[in-house]
């Protein structure tokens, strides 16, 4: 099969081009000037590379934190819907990660799962309005089930450097060939440094649920900045971070050592209203939150509670915003991502590397997806299999 654009997103470049896709991989890319009569031609539109999102917890009324195979394959594929193409689900229930195996071994109709990101359980902090009902206590026991059930599928795992035995997590993970991030922190400076010196090398959704930037002590966010050996998630919606701190990060940290994340919650794809929150958040602010006009999603005293927004929204913000360079954007939310843990087939589109990547409008909205050389997303016919009993269970209308 042979594909065409005018606009192919590559590494350092958008050039006209010919993909020649075979046995899942881009067997050749030809110079789009040649005289070839191609089997798709998409024309002006762009083809960028498969988005992949390391740090997202389900979509389509599904959390990946307890749902069966059908909501799980239900979840990958409104996924693939904008544009992703690869995934980390995010999930601190062990339980689940065996079901996250089996997916990732087998061809499905939407994104594939790449890794297991588990987002704690291990925290200080909550958002700046929450109320703090406490994180359990370190317990490597815990730890070693954690990677006993990933069977190599878990990637990264988020620890508060500060807490009790926080540092011992972080050398039980990274002696285990594990990534480790700092997250939901009250670390000062000094103590993210402690833990970047333990091994940590991500900063878990850059400025949110961490101490921030002060000018007596930057905290976790400085810390993760300043350091060559850090590498900084970051949700671009605009909300989660404001665009003016999103440009100073810009300017403040390498772009290569940034990758874009969602934080997607189940949200993903919802009406707007408002919606009952989980079990364990009954007496809290998030018992009940509402999905905004704008597609937000808040507890009753306006703290965000995850995002229903897709990297694809955050590319659209940087690129028509922050008028930065859609190559640079690109590289943020895939190669960036696929070199950090060591996805050498995904990231970019090259010769030999997986045919996984999205085509788009000028507008940033998704038109077709393609997981190694399958289309499992096409805008004319698709639409996003959202949980009508989550809907039937959850929704309290406007």
């Amino acid at each position: 099969m042979i594909i065409y654009s005018k606009n192919v997103v590559f590494y350092e470049t958008i050039k006209p081009a010919f993909l020649e896709i075979e046995s899942g991989k881009i067997k050749r890319v030809i110079d789009g000037n040649q005289n070839i009569q191609p089997d798709i031609d998409y024309g002006e539109n762009y083809i960028i590379p498969g988005i992949i999102d390391t740090h997202n917890h389900g979509g389509a009324g599904y959390r990946f934190d307890y749902v069966d195979k059908k909501g799980l394959l239900d979840c990958l594929k409104t996924q693939a819907c904008f544009g992703v193409t690869g995934i980390f689900p995010t999930t601190c229930n062990e339980q689940q990660y065996p079901l996250l195996y089996e997916i990732s071994k087998e061809e499905n109709d939407g994104a594939k799962v790449l890794g297991i990101h588990s987002e704690g359980p291990w925290g200080s902090r909550v958002g700046e309005k929450g109320i703090n009902k406490g994180y359990p206590s370190v317990d490597l026991k815990l730890a070693d089930k954690m990677i006993e059930k990933g069977n190599g599928l878990l990637k990264l795992v988020d620890v508060a450097p500060e807490i009790e035995h926080g540092l011992d997590a972080i050398d039980y993970f990274v002696s285990r060939g594990i990534t480790v991030g700092q997250y939901h922190t009250n670390a000062t400076y000094e103590e993210s440094l402690k833990g970047i010196e333990h091994g940590t090398t991500v900063a878990t959704h850059l400025f949110n649920v961490m101490t921030g930037l002060h000018h007596r002590d930057v905290g976790v966010a400085g810390a993760s900045i300043l350091s060559d050996k850090v590498d900084c998630e970051l949700i671009c919606d605009g909300l989660h971070v404001s665009l003016p701190m999103i440009a100073l990060a810009m300017k403040m940290k390498p772009h290569e050592r940034i990758m874009m994340v969602s934080d997607n919650t189940a949200f993903l794809g919802a009406p707007k209203g408002k919606y009952k929150g989980q079990a364990k958040d009954i007496g809290t602010d998030r018992e009940e939150l509402t999905v905004t006009d704008e597609g937000f999603v808040l507890s009753k005293t306006g703290r965000l509670s995850g995002s229903s927004k897709p990297v694809l929204f955050g590319m659209k913000n940087l690129v028509q915003k922050l008028n930065m360079d859609l190559v640079d954007v690109c590289r943020m939310s895939s190669f960036n991502p696929a070199r950090k843990y060591g996805l050498t087939s995904k990231g970019e589109i090259h010769e030999g590397k997986d045919a996984d990547f999205a085509v788009i409008d000028a507008d940033f909205n998704p038109l077709y997806t393609y997981v190694e050389g399958r289309k499992v997303f096409d805008y004319s016919i698709d639409k996003i299999p959202f949980n009508k009993q989550y809907l039937k269970e959850n929704y309290l209308g406007d």
